[in-house]
């Protein structure tokens, strides 16, 4: 009977432990599901991390080109120059007249490139004054001494300007004689008037007539 009885006890020991058995090996799937419920949230709710090498080389790349093109237009934006003084005094400016390879003449029946005096021609039909110098008069002399010499210096000034092509350049200022344009009348980059003046045919003009008497 008592064999028969330790029996009963432990088979009633047996059935009770069951249930604990089943119920610890539920409670490793709780586990697991609320680890990857867990998991979930976490990933929807994290922060943004480091970004990867292949998104860093990306970004730095697209970086390069903007600041590229924008270099490239402030380059194309032209220059702005500096505004320059205006010039207090206009430089002489050569005379756009026609070319003469003719010859010149003595203003008596030639009506046009031709001597009137020892620093007046006739040049594509405008009078024209030598600028820079003052020779003898002609017409208004003073004495026989400036008449004579006004006359050598006519005729040296034509033989001057035919031995070849002569330049004239505009010169502004007092003409000193009605209607007569004041130029530099130049043959070889030279001033005519100054190789009268050399020879003794002429003076530097100062501005008004000087008499040659005495």
């Amino acid at each position: 009977m008592a064999k028969t009885a330790g029996r009963r006890k432990k088979r009633a020991g047996t059935k009770r432990a069951a249930p604990a058995r089943r119920g610890g090996g539920m409670a490793h799937w709780y586990l697991l599901g609320a680890a990857v419920v867990g998991g979930i949230l976490y990933m929807d709710n994290r922060l943004p991390g480091p970004e990867t090498l292949a998104t860093g080389i990306k970004t730095a790349s697209v970086e390069r080109k903007q600041k590229v093109v924008e270099r490239e237009a402030v380059l194309a934006r032209p220059k702005q120059r500096p505004v320059e003084k205006a010039v207090e005094q206009a430089l002489p400016m050569p005379e756009k007249l026609p070319a003469f390879s003719g010859k010149w003449f003595i203003c008596t029946t030639q009506t046009d490139y031709c001597v009137l005096d020892g620093n007046t021609i006739l040049y594509a039909g405008r009078k024209v004054r030598l600028a820079d110098v003052d020779t003898p008069a002609i017409a208004g002399a003073r004495c026989d001494a400036e008449r004579l010499r006004g006359g050598d210096a006519k005729l040296r000034l034509r033989e001057i300007l035919n031995e070849g092509d002569v330049t004239l350049v505009a010169k502004g200022g007092t003409s000193g004689k009605a209607g007569a344009a004041p130029h530099l009348v130049l043959r070889g980059g030279q001033s005519v008037g100054q190789r009268l003046v050399g020879e003794g045919l002429a003076r530097p003009w100062t501005g008004r007539h000087q008499s040659w008497c005495g």
